[in-house]
């Protein structure tokens, strides 16, 4: 199995994360299980139409898919062969500059949304083998549409200044400022200038969950890192490579952190991280990704780091993959 980052055209950086391929032999019918990272992706299976779960409409397979993040966890099932997929990874407030959705089902195909732009360059993308042309339309397609979004989303300019300041869209895990134990909904408010009710409001529809549901992923993202072991730095690709070292720097000091083991280094972990004690944290991680602590670092060979630190800091989607290779 092998996963490579492919950065975007650099005026697209900052609204896409990067584009990436994941190749694999899946020996048998396989499942591919992810878990939410915060932000939405466009996925393209080259290979074969896969099924999802849970299941909007009973028997329908799937060959490009718009992933609504949220908080619920997705199954992709493929069949026995070759497994590749081609993606997109938008910085978490950004799909709305190339997609009118609205984040209320946990994915969406272009059929679904009426999108004919969208559905000509799947059909472009089906059409030629070549990885660097793929890579060229997908270039093509996102600063089309960034050109035709209006300039001046007061909105998207509140949400830049809350993810950069406080929750960096690089991914990473952000500590609170003034030593507090984690950020609240009313910090991101304060930030972006907004009531409480009003951020609700705009965060939930560029971002597709609310406030209080986001730093609930840090929290479990953080404590994540903590559990597992560093895992080796990916070899970044020539285009873009300064920027992508640049983007590493932003979360050195995060990366190093040992691995705790044993009961009473994750009871630690629980309360660095702001659970209120262990089994709060045991109840969260298996609301998320369906494991308890202990189970998802003891199947952590199994777990692909979808992103590499030098693209989206920390806070990686996380895959399961049974059968495949």
């Amino acid at each position: 199995m092998e996963f490579q980052p492919i950065p975007c055209h650099e005026s697209l950086r900052p609204f896409i994360r990067n584009y990436w391929l994941l190749t694999a032999q899946c020996t048998a019918t396989g499942t591919q299980q992810i878990f939410s990272n915060g932000a939405a992706s466009l996925q393209f299976y080259l290979s074969e139409p896969v099924h999802l779960t849970p299941a909007l409409e009973e028997g329908k397979e799937y060959r490009t898919v718009l992933f609504h993040q949220n908080m619920q966890k997705v199954g992709v099932t493929c069949e026995a062969g070759n497994f590749i997929v081609l993606g997109a990874e938008f910085v978490p407030f950004c799909s709305r500059v190339f997609f009118r959705t609205e984040p209320d089902t946990i994915y969406v195909s272009p059929e679904d949304m009426r999108d004919e732009g969208l559905a000509e360059l799947a059909r472009c993308i089906y059409a030629t083998e070549s990885t660097e042309e793929r890579v060229q339309l997908l270039d093509e397609f996102f600063l089309q549409r960034l050109a035709e979004f209006p300039e001046g989303d007061i909105n998207i300019e509140r949400l830049g200044d809350v993810f950069d300041e406080v929750v960096p869209t690089d991914g990473s895990v952000a500590r609170p400022p003034h030593c507090q134990d984690e950020f609240s909904p009313a910090d991101l408010a304060s930030t972006a200038c907004l009531s409480q009710k009003q951020f609700t409001r705009v965060f939930n529809k560029y971002v597709g969950m609310n406030p209080k549901s986001y730093l609930r992923l840090l929290r479990f993202h953080r404590a994540l890192q903590m559990l597992r072991p560093t895992p080796p730095p990916l070899n970044p690709p020539e285009r873009g490579e300064e920027d992508a070292t640049a983007n590493a720097s932003l979360s050195t000091a995060e990366v190093t952190v040992p691995p705790a083991r044993g009961a009473r280094g994750v009871g630690r972990v629980a309360l660095q991280c702001g659970y209120c004690d262990l089994p709060h944290m045991i109840s969260d991680f298996r609301d998320i990704c369906g494991y308890s602590p202990s189970e998802l670092v003891s199947t952590g060979a199994e777990l692909t780091e979808a992103f590499g630190q030098q693209f989206s800091g920390l806070m990686k989607k996380k895959i399961k993959i049974e059968n495949l290779i």
